[in-house]
């Protein structure tokens, strides 16, 4: 070979070397892209020993763009959604009636996101004992850790850390008293504002580690709860992923962590905790007198300091043991779960008005979802509420995670052939027709509510139903028994579909069937309070049918305080932020004024 022969050769083998090199760099940075944008970035390592977003953002920073958007994403309402965060007493009022003697009843707020969860966990009236001693809730002993499991990404790491891995014991802790031992990472100073804040610190909510493992970023289960449920189901333990599941299911099970009913189940025994050497201060004092056993502040401050204490033993439980694996979930589940369970919980609260035993359901959009078209065609929550999107090269999973109706084409056209409009009506078709069911049975509930307090009312005059001059709440409920069965299974149907975060889209036939047993309960209720006057000779008796003009006169307003506590004066609002806790716009309510009854001319409308 020539020289010149040569010294092109080798001009053509360096040149080749380029491009392989620049077409290997070419395609590893398109698979970065891919997975959030690594390459060029300085990688940190992950682990659940720092699980906040911040952390894992850096390695996942197009992924921890879209989760903060909606940190500072502008308010919007839709008819059934939307992150603006009004009084639901205010666009509900019956939920007062229907709530009555439960603190819900006084602090009930539409929902802003996962980034809010804990910051609006930790704000809520329903999580401030002085505030609900003031409102006539004395007994009020505190909101468990048990309630920060769902709401906080740090969970995880207190349950291992704080708590020594007992579950029990994590449970059974005071909430406020648990919070102040989440760790100051990432550079922030302890007990400062940023400690304190959304980004890391006590009021983190959701957070990447919560479904990923920081291994290798694969699905899994962090919350103790949903393992154990899911075994009761039928799911096999796996000591990596929490259960047993194909990656498509583990795309609906992580959300399952925390979109379920649950309820603190009692142990029967006592369990060592931590506690708040302020109970040993007696000059510490709750509005009401009595001895301040946690102060409600997120750190450790003015002497108080952690202390062992002994608590009633509670866990976190979901009701499913009579929901088997592979089954569409039945509302009846609930009623066979429950009433096996009378002897060890009987009732979340006292209803104040019908003396009821009730059950406060909560956001169950997995037992809903699992008997609907879209679970039977194997779409998990992910493919709708994190559709795929393109992001230059990049595929991402959308990880701001919000309602399909906000990108249907991403979220829904990937399988449906019809245009965004024609979806977006059949959306809006099958909510407005559950709404208008849903008012129907809370109409019909709080009817069922306003009758039986006129017949303990009638019957508490009568001296068979009187001890020593007054009214026996023993004897009148003896014979309100049947009643208040019906007031329960009534109200827990249509708490089921207020509370499950979809307006019955995600299965309407199963939702409407609820609804349609609530409202035949509740008239079968009044039916028989019909009944019991008249064999008790109580002819002036009269059942209500109540509607949307009775239900606005029970309008409660924003919260306020009714006494000075804590700094604060009567009158004062609860709520800094004027964006939480205010009126509904006036449209919502004038759009609940016309779906029951039901004014198609109005609701109709495209």
């Amino acid at each position: 070979m020539s020289k010149r022969s040569l010294g092109v050769a080798i001009v053509v083998v360096i040149v080749l070397i380029v491009g392989v090199l620049w077409l290997n760099n070419d395609i590893t940075k398109k698979q970065n892209e891919g997975i959030g944008g690594t390459i060029s970035k300085n990688l940190v390592t992950l682990s659940d020993d720092n699980p906040t977003f911040d952390h894992w953002g850096q390695n996942f920073p197009d992924y921890l763009d879209m989760y903060t958007t909606v940190e500072k994403a502008p308010e919007f309402t839709t008819e059934f959604g939307g992150n603006l965060a009004y009084s639901k007493l205010i666009r509900y009022p019956q939920l007062t009636v229907l709530w009555a003697g439960y603190p819900f009843s006084i602090d009930a707020n539409e929902e802003r996101g996962h980034f809010w969860i804990q910051v609006d966990q930790m704000d809520t009236a329903r999580n401030n004992k002085d505030f609900l001693n003031s409102h006539g809730f004395a007994a009020f002993a505190g909101q468990p850790t048990a309630c920060m499991n769902c709401h906080s990404g740090w969970s995880p790491w207190l349950l291992e850390n704080v708590a020594k891995g007992d579950w029990v014991a994590f449970n059974s802790t005071k909430y406020w008293t648990m919070i102040k031992n989440v760790p100051a990472v990432n550079g922030i100073v302890e007990n400062s504002p940023e400690h304190s804040g959304p980004h890391g610190g006590k009021r983190m909510g959701v957070t990447c580690a919560d479904c990923h493992n920081p291994d290798d970023m694969s699905l899994r289960l962090s919350r103790q709860a949903a393992i154990n449920s899911l075994v009761a189901r039928g799911y096999e333990k796996d000591p990596v992923q929490g259960v047993k599941a194909s990656r498509e299911e583990m795309r609906s099970l992580v959300c399952a962590q925390c979109h379920v009913e649950y309820y603190f189940r009692p142990t029967g025994e006592k369990v060592t905790v931590m506690g708040e050497s302020i109970q040993n201060d007696p000059t510490k004092k709750w509005y009401n007198g009595t001895q301040k056993t946690y102060d409600e502040y997120d750190s450790w401050r003015d002497g108080n300091s952690p202390i062992e204490v002994q608590a009633d033993g509670i866990t976190l439980v979901f009701p499913w043991a009579d929901w088997k694996k592979g089954q569409p979930f039945r509302i009846e589940m609930f009623d066979e779960y429950y009433e096996k369970s009378r002897d060890v919980f009987p009732a979340d609260w006292t209803h104040k008005i019908s003396g009821a035993p009730m059950l406060k359901i909560q956001h169950p959009e997995t037992e809903l979802y699992s008997g609907g078209v879209h679970a039977a065609n194997g779409v998990s929550c992910a493919d709708c509420h994190m559709p795929y999107i393109r992001k230059g090269a990049k595929k991402l999973s959308q990880h701001n995670v919000t309602s399909p109706l906000a990108d249907i084409n991403s979220a829904c056209k990937t399988c449906h052939v019809q245009s965004e409009d024609y979806l977006k009506n059949q959306i809006k078709d099958i909510q407005n027709s559950v709404a208008h069911d849903l008012r129907t049975a809370e109409y019909s509930i709080v009817s069922l509510i306003t009758d039986i307090k006129n017949l303990r009312d009638e019957l508490g005059k009568m001296p068979e139903y009187q001890s020593d001059g007054k009214a026996d709440v023993k004897k009148i409920n003896a014979v309100l028994k049947d009643v208040l069965e019906l007031h329960r299974k009534s109200q827990m149907r249509a708490d089921f579909v207020g509370a499950e975060n979809s307006t019955g889209f995600h299965n309407p036939r199963e939702a409407s069937r609820m609804l349609l047993q609530a409202v035949d309960m509740a008239r079968q209720g009044q039916t028989k309070l019909v009944e019991i006057a008249s064999a008790n000779g109580i002819t002036n008796f009269k059942t209500s049918n109540l509607g949307f003009e009775d239900m606005q006169k029970l309008n409660p307003g924003e919260i306020r305080y009714k006494v000075d506590v804590n700094g604060k004066k009567a009158g004062d609002r609860y709520y800094e932020h004027e964006n939480v806790n205010g009126n509904p716009p006036a449209a919502l309510i004038e759009y609940d004024k016309n779906i029951k009854p039901y004014n198609h001319q109005v609701i109709d409308k495209k």
